[in-house]
């Protein structure tokens, strides 16, 4: 895992490619270059994870290049339960709820991720207030996916069929 600059990924990728990405939709040039520039960005090479059970969640990514997959860990075994793709967050939930980190993320091909802490994610707000809004709604909207995602899943496994409860309702 390597450690990039900020200026350096910034001119690589292009602020367009930047700000097409959904975390950074609709967001100014300048708060992305903050972000970018506050936060840690990390190189992960196909294969390369990063496990962090049981400690708090200070900090969620953005997944800025590749993609990772999230293994939740449970008593027996990790289960590979969603993957992230470029511009998607990983871990907001996780942050704004104080849970612990619950799994491994595993960079299933040569992958980029800016890490945004809770410090920073405070920075922001007070610096770009108006972006910052912008930002919550690109976040919720992932979020909302997300839960739909789980719903659909749950649902297609466990749901409801007329008739199942024996009482000759529907």
């Amino acid at each position: 895992m390597q450690v990039l600059r900020a200026d350096n990924v910034i001119e690589s990728l292009g602020l367009p490619y930047l700000r097409n990405l959904s975390t950074f939709g609709a967001l100014s040039s300048q708060i992305i270059v903050d972000m970018l520039g506050m936060g840690k960005i990390r190189q992960l090479d196909k294969g390369e994870y990063f496990a962090r059970y049981g400690e708090m969640a200070a900090e969620f990514q953005v997944v800025l290049q590749g993609r990772i997959a999230f293994y939740k860990h449970s008593s027996d075994c990790d289960v590979l339960t969603r993957y992230f793709s470029a511009g998607e967050q990983m871990g907001f939930d996780l942050m704004i709820g104080m849970i612990e980190h619950n799994g491994i993320d595993v960079a299933t091909e040569s992958t980029t991720v800016l890490d945004i802490s809770s410090d920073q994610f405070l920075d922001l707000q007070q610096k770009f207030p108006v972006d910052f809004g912008l930002l919550m709604i690109n976040l919720t909207r992932e979020l909302s996916r997300e839960i739909t995602m789980l719903e659909n899943v749950i649902g297609d496994t466990t749901g409801w069929h007329p008739g199942a409860m024996g009482d000759g309702t529907t």
